[in-house]
């Protein structure tokens, strides 16, 4: 039967920890503080908006939203360049509108206060295998399968969809944990003879049903990072019903990587923040 790998515990965890770091520098005088730009107006981002300011209230972090619906991409890079005040974390809301381009955007963030890991320096660090910061959804899917004993070591990992944000760095940090990881993305003739080898299979392409149970090896643990909305709530990227009678393990959507992503992201600020303000 197949097991649903539940996000909320690994969330539970990481958040007591971050608690106690954040009382740590409360006794220095120090607010963890997290500034979110955004530009336009996007439902899943607006959700995940949400999601932050909740759990940035519960752990004692400030956070505060920069919207700037009307910039094109320089008037955004110039608010960016010009800084974020006294915020020891800031986080670019992804997706961008059409006319800004994310990965232009990525390189006028602050290396020092860059929690999403977006700028191209902390991405070189992250391939070096010596990460500043880590995207907070690509660490999630490893905490996931860490947190329910999945063998990494030795397996075969396809990693479909090489985002900045998810894909690509979710394959670095597999690879780093000794993985054999195959990236699959848009161009990628036969998916489905990679991912029937694969023991883990990550799906981040933002497609609905995207991943079929005829795709899989038996007993495989998938990791859907998929987001869509629909008019029933949100959905991943797993055809459920056809995933459910092969796989080995899921992590559901809603419910899997949604809660330790944010968590992640908080902790990162609180570690900026240990960094700006001294405190290790």
């Amino acid at each position: 039967m197949m097991r649903l790998l539940h996000g909320r515990p690994v969330a539970e965890r990481i958040n007591a920890k971050t608690k106690e770091r954040v009382a740590a520098l409360a006794s220095h005088g120090i607010t963890p503080t997290l500034a979110i730009v955004s530009a336009g107006d996007f439902p899943d981002a607006r959700t995940y908006r949400w999601r932050i300011a909740k759990l940035a209230k519960d752990l004692g972090i400030a956070e505060s939203e920069r919207a700037y619906p009307h910039a094109d991409e320089a008037q955004l890079a110039a608010h960016l360049e010009r800084g974020t005040g006294d915020a020891h974390g800031v986080l670019v809301l992804t997706p961008l509108p059409p006319n800004i381009s994310e990965d232009a955007i990525a390189s006028h963030v602050s290396t020092e206060k860059d929690v999403e890991g977006i700028h191209p320096e902390n991405v070189g660090l992250l391939t070096l295998g010596r990460p500043r910061f880590i995207p907070s959804t690509a660490e999630a899917v490893l905490e996931l399968l860490r947190f329910y004993d999945v063998r990494i070591d030795g397996s075969h990992a396809v990693v479909i969809g090489r985002s900045p944000i998810v894909g690509r760095p979710a394959a670095t940090l597999l690879l780093h944990a000794h993985a054999t990881v195959t990236l699959a993305h848009s161009r990628t003739h036969d998916l489905a003879a990679h991912t029937r080898d694969a023991q883990i299979v990550v799906v981040a392409v933002g497609k609905k049903g995207f991943l079929r149970g005829d795709m899989l090896l038996s007993g495989a643990t998938v990791i859907d990072a998929g987001i869509n909305v629909t008019p029933a709530g949100l959905v991943g990227d797993v055809d459920v019903e056809s995933v459910s009678a092969v796989a080995g393990a899921l992590s559901p959507v809603p419910g899997g990587l949604g809660a330790i992503t944010t968590a992640l992201l908080l902790r990162n600020v609180v570690t900026a923040a240990e960094r700006q303000g001294g405190e290790r």
